[in-house]
C-alpha cells in the first residue's frame, strides 16, 4: 500500500501563463470600467508589479506569486446613479467571466470594494473611493519566463507600456 496519491499528478502554471492570465484579467477589467465610466480616462501604474514567494512549495521548488501594479484611474468616478454600484457590478461580470465568484466586500466611509477569487487562487481587488484601483493576485506558479514580459499592466492611451531596454552597439 502506498502513501502516495493515486490519479495524475496536480499541475501547476509557469510563469509565462501566469503573467499572460494576469494581463487578460486586468485588461478586461479595466476595459469594462472605462466602458461604465468613460470619465476614469484611464488607468495609470501607482505601485510597481512583482513577483514575490508564495509561501509555499511544489515537489520541493518554491513558488511565486505575481503581484500586479496597482492601477488606479486618471479621472473620479461619477457619484451620480448609484456609480460605485455599477462599477463594482462591471467588475463582476468580468470576474464572473474568468470563473472567479465574489470573495468580500465592504463600503465604509465612502469607499466601496470588493474582490474575487476563482479555484486556483487567483484574485481580483477593484476599489472604488476618490479613484478606481484595480489589482490583481496570481495563484502560485513556477519561476522561469522563456518570454518575459515588461508589465502585466494593460496599456493606456494615458500610459503606454514601455517597450524594453534595448542594447546599444
Amino acid at each position: 500500500m502506498s502513501a502516495l496519491p493515486t490519479g495524475p499528478p496536480p499541475q501547476i502554471a509557469g510563469q509565462d501563463e501566469t503573467h499572460a492570465r494576469i494581463h487578460a484579467l486586468l485588461s478586461a477589467a479595466t476595459a469594462a470600467l472605462l466602458e461604465e465610466q468613460s470619465g476614469l480616462l484611464g488607468f495609470e501604474d501607482h505601485r510597481p508589479q512583482r513577483d514575490r514567494s508564495s509561501g509555499v512549495s511544489w515537489r520541493g521548488m518554491e513558488t511565486f506569486c505575481h503581484v500586479s501594479a496597482l492601477l488606479a484611474s486618471s479621472g473620479a468616478p461619477g457619484r451620480a446613479d448609484a456609480g460605485a454600484a455599477r462599477l463594482l457590478g462591471a467588475a463582476d461580470a468580468v470576474a464572473t467571466a474568468f470563473g472567479m465568484r465574489r470573495r468580500s466586500e465592504s463600503d465604509a466611509h465612502g469607499i466601496c470594494g470588493a474582490t474575487w477569487t476563482d479555484a486556483t487562487g487567483d484574485l481580483l481587488d477593484v476599489i472604488v473611493g476618490v479613484r478606481v484601483a484595480v489589482r490583481a493576485v496570481s495563484a502560485p506558479f513556477l519561476p522561469g519566463s522563456l518570454r518575459p514580459v515588461g508589465s502585466t499592466s494593460p496599456p493606456s492611451p494615458i500610459s503606454p507600456l514601455t517597450p524594453p531596454p534595448r542594447r546599444l552597439r
